[in-house]
Parts: structure tokens; sequence; C-alpha cells
């Protein structure tokens, strides 16, 4: 025997040694935090009822128990940054899982790095991050997360160079060192910031915290036992109460895990999205400034003069081009005498910034390589019926499409496929809050057809659509529609509440009127645990067979 398969043999005895039987019963907890019904509105009012307020972010806890003995795991936590009363409803949130789980985690798995899923460990950090508070047992990551990994350490190098360029642009227009002003820098680099948890120019969030890459480091510090999981393989989930875990993904092949887009010729997706080049925000951020000769968007032949050039002859007061030069100054470029809104309406005729809008495609380029880097994984409940839950992360299209190019195995050896992994999918965590592409058409949901599947997608719709210069859909519509064709209406979501036997009938009719809630079947609803922290949906409840 080799010192490879020793070691390999070893190492598969002592993670046998810590995984126990299979659970009984299963529940799965989506934190929210919603704010609570004011008093006084018992009737079902707008004002008691319908404020909705979600968590645009993930964070899960799944609980599993056999008899008396449970087992506890949590899936990411975090929300995005900017979310109203953040640190206060994350370290409520934080308060739950210490109190439900004992003050012990026996796993910990940690999808990808962004600020939407890590960032309870930055705002409840004395809680979570303190083991005599939590203990973590097992943190389990992506091999992207190996720091012994060549494939995962030439990524991290990238993202960084990315990252830098687009906090450094950010600086220089705060600082005034370009031509252009600060809300730029606001409209065209938020969206990185919001998931990458840096503070954009200008913003009211510039305090301390940790970054997501701190917190990695914190929690690989502080768990007893840190695996990197690469597909194809089969876990058991560590825990005196165990499930077979199937890794799906992020793939290990560039051309995958950098296509966040489905193809022109076969959409994968509920919608097309364009791919960018930034090389002229690269420039910027390494100190340039905008060249009129290279960056012009018209061909060189069209280019009459420089503004330089139009100052130069303006004060000359002669030379060629002469009305034409005074007619720019009036119109685009001169604001002496000018009214706040004549300044206004003279920004809004001027293009010589609009290559910025590069930026924001930059930042969610850089934003949706990242989502792609998640750990996707499907658990196998020990029913008749060996139903899935499917916890893929933010997966986008390259991800999504490489869980078809590995074998997988069950715990006792029998081949597996992925189509078969998703026929049994019973719970399907949505991913990336709903978006466009993060949740596969033909090769994804469509072949999710338990006859029981239902979804849970952690968003807040109202807080989405103020992001970005122009909004972002979580969840997107179409992905809404397809999801409610393909679940008969079974979907929950963390900024709704829901018709029960706790509420009034007047508070019950208004809630049924919300088309994301008037599908839902209420025998579905019946077996719901709501609270304005958290929902929690069974999947077993009885002992298995």
């Amino acid at each position: 025997m080799t010192d490879g398969v020793a070691a390999a043999d070893a190492v598969a005895a002592a993670v046998d040694a810590h995984v126990g039987v299979a659970p009984e019963q299963v529940h799965v907890r989506m934190y929210r935090a919603l704010d609570p019904i004011p008093d006084g509105s018992a009737d079902g009012s707008v004002d008691g009822i319908g404020d909705h307020r979600g968590l645009l972010g993930d964070c899960f806890l799944i609980r599993l128990e056999a008899g008396e003995v449970r087992s506890h795991i949590l899936i990411d936590c975090g929300l995005l940054l900017g979310s109203p009363k953040a640190a206060e409803r994350m370290r409520a949130v934080a308060a739950d899982i210490v109190s439900t789980c004992a003050g012990r985690l026996d796993l910990l798995i940690v999808t990808h790095e962004h600020w939407d899923h890590l960032s309870g460990f930055s705002q409840a950090a004395d809680v979570l991050l303190d083991p005599a508070k939590l203990a973590i047992g097992t943190a389990w990551m992506a091999w992207t997360e190996d720091p012994a990994d060549p494939l995962a350490n030439s990524l991290r190098t990238r993202f960084d160079r990315t990252g830098f360029a687009l906090a450094s642009i950010a600086g220089r227009i705060r600082d005034g060192d370009t031509p252009f002003g600060p809300d730029a820098a606001r409209s065209k680099l938020g969206g990185v910031d919001a998931f990458m948890g840096k503070p954009v120019a200008g913003s009211s969030q510039n305090r301390p915290r940790l970054t997501t890459r701190d917190i990695l480091a914190r929690l690989k510090a502080g768990a007893g036992e840190v695996c990197y999981l690469r597909p194809g393989e089969t876990r058991r989930t560590p825990g005196p109460v165990s499930l077979p875990a199937y890794v799906l993904g992020p793939p290990r092949d560039l051309p995958l895990l950098f296509r966040d887009t489905p193809s022109a010729v076969t959409p994968e997706t509920y919608l097309d999205a364009p791919t960018v080049d930034g090389g002229q925000l690269l420039r910027l951020a390494d100190g340039g400034l905008p060249d009129p000769a290279r960056d012009s968007p018209f061909a060189p032949d069209y280019c009459r003069f420089t503004i330089a050039d139009m100052e130069a002859r303006l004060a000359a007061g002669d030379g060629d081009d002469l009305r034409s030069c005074e007619f720019l100054r009036r119109h685009y470029h001169g604001t002496a005498g000018m009214a706040d809104w004549q300044k206004a309406a003279m920004d809004r005729r001027r293009i010589d910034a609009d290559w910025l809008g590069t930026a924001g495609a930059m930042a969610l380029k850089m934003d949706s390589d990242t989502n792609n880097t998640s750990l996707a994984l499907a658990f196998e409940l020990p029913d008749d019926a060996r139903d899935v839950m499917l916890f893929p992360g933010d997966a986008q299209v390259g991800n999504w499409l490489s869980w078809g190019n590995q074998a997988y195995k069950t715990p006792d050896g029998s081949p597996v496929t992925i189509d078969q992994l998703l026929a049994r999918t019973l719970l399907y965590k949505v991913g990336h809050h709903g978006s466009h592409n993060a949740t596969l058409a033909a090769r994804g949901l469509a072949l999710m057809t338990n006859d029981r599947l239902f979804a849970m997608i952690p968003t807040d719709e109202e807080l989405a659509r103020r992001q970005g210069a122009g909004g972002w859909q979580m969840p997107n519509p179409r992905v809404r529609a397809a999801l409610k064709a393909q679940t008969g209406g079974r979907i929950l979501r963390n900024d709704r509440r829901y018709p029960s036997a706790a509420r009034t009938a007047a508070q019950n009719e208004r809630l049924r009127a919300d088309p994301d809630v008037t599908a839902i079947p209420q025998g579905f609803l019946d077996r719901l645990v709501e609270t304005d922290l958290f929902l929690e949906y069974p999947l077993m409840e009885g002992p298995s067979a």
C-alpha cells in the first residue's frame, strides 16, 4: 500500500468516525429578520401587514434530528451591503443560530466570497467568530478557497486585480483626480461594492468592518476542520446525524468557470446578458486619464478639435470653427452664470463620461465570475423517494452546465446522474435571489420534476429595485413565472408574510391578494413555521422508512 493510499484511507476513516445516523426529521430555516407588525394592526391594515423587508442575502440553518439527537448545518450568513438596519438584523439572526444549535455547529458551509453571504460574520463577529459562544466543528468550502491549490491561487490573483482596479477608479473619482464627479462612481461602480463589501466612493458605508477575505481567514482558523470540496465528490455531512452530499460545482474547467451568460445559439437561462471589455478602466485604475484621441467613441475623421483647442480658439477670438466653438461652450461646456437646472441640462447632453458605464458592466462581470465559484451541493434525504435538497449558492451558467461532466456515486457506491438528482429535487434554494442567469432552464429547472417540488428565495425585491443605475430584478419575472409553473405555486420568499390560522381573516385575505402568495396551496402553508426572524419548513417530519 502506497503512502498516498494509506493517507487517503486514514482521512476516510477519520471522516467516517464522526459521521452519524440518518435523520428522522429534517427542517430548513431561511432567515429574514422582518420588522414586527405594529401594534393595533390586527385588522390587516396596509400599514400593519403590507410592509415587507426580506434579507437580500443567504442564511440557512438545517436541523437534522434522530430521536433526541440533533445536528446543525449553517449555509452562509449575510445580507447585501446597504440593507436597512443590517447589523441589528444580523445580530438577531446570530443570536437565534447560537440558541438553536446550543452553541455548536456541526457543519458550516461557505458557498463563495460575497458580502451578502458572509456579512453576518463581521456584523456579529463577537458571537459567530467566538468559539466560546459558537463552536464550528467542520467548515466546507469550494476548492477555489484552497490555499494549496495553484489554480485557486491564480483565480484569486485575477479577481484581486479587477477588484483593486474598480476600487482605485472609485477612489480617483471621489478624490477629484479625473474629469468626472463622484456621482459617476456611485452610479457606475455600486454593483460590485454591494456584493464584495467594499465601500463605494461617497457612500455612507465607509466604516470599519471585516472584508470577505478577512472573514474567510477567520473561519478557516476557527473551525475544527476545513475541507475544500471538488466536483464529483460524495461526502456525508459531519455530526451525530448526517446526510449524503453530492458536490456538483464549482467546475475546474476555466471556460465553464467564467461562463456566466448563455450562448447566442442556445440560451440556457431566462434572459441574455452582454459581456464587456474593461481595458479603458484598467488604464484609468493604473493612474492614466482619459485620452480623447484614443478613448473617443467616434472615428478620428469625425473629431474636428479637442476641448483644449476650443478654449484656445475662443481665447484668441478668431480662427476656424469659431461659431462652432461658441455653440459648444454655450450648450455643453460653459457653466458660468448658469442656474442649477441649466447645468443639469448641460450635463445630460454630455457623453464624455458615458464610457464609465463599462465599469458597471465590469463590476457585474466580476460579480458573476465570483458567483460561478459557488460551492453547489445536493443533499439526499433518507425517505422512500430519496428526495434531494439542492443548494447551488449563486452558481451561474457554467457552474450549472458542468454538473453533468462528472460521475457521482451514492455512499454505497451505486452510480447516480445529475439528471436523477435534479428529478428528485424536493427543495430548490433559488440561486442569486432569483436573478436571470442563476437558474438554468432546460438543463436545470425543467429537469426538477418532483411533484412535491418547492422553492425558497432569499430576497428583498424592493431593496433590489433601488440598486445600481437601473435596479435589479430579484426575482426576475421570467424566473418567477417558471418557478411558479414548475412548483405549482409552492414558493417561499423571505420578503413575504403568509396566510395562517394565527392571523385574522382580514389579514389572510389581504395576504392572499399578493400574486406571489395567491397560487400557494394552503395545505402546503399549513406546515410552514413563520416568525419575523425566519421561515422554517419541514422536509421530513417523522421516522424514516
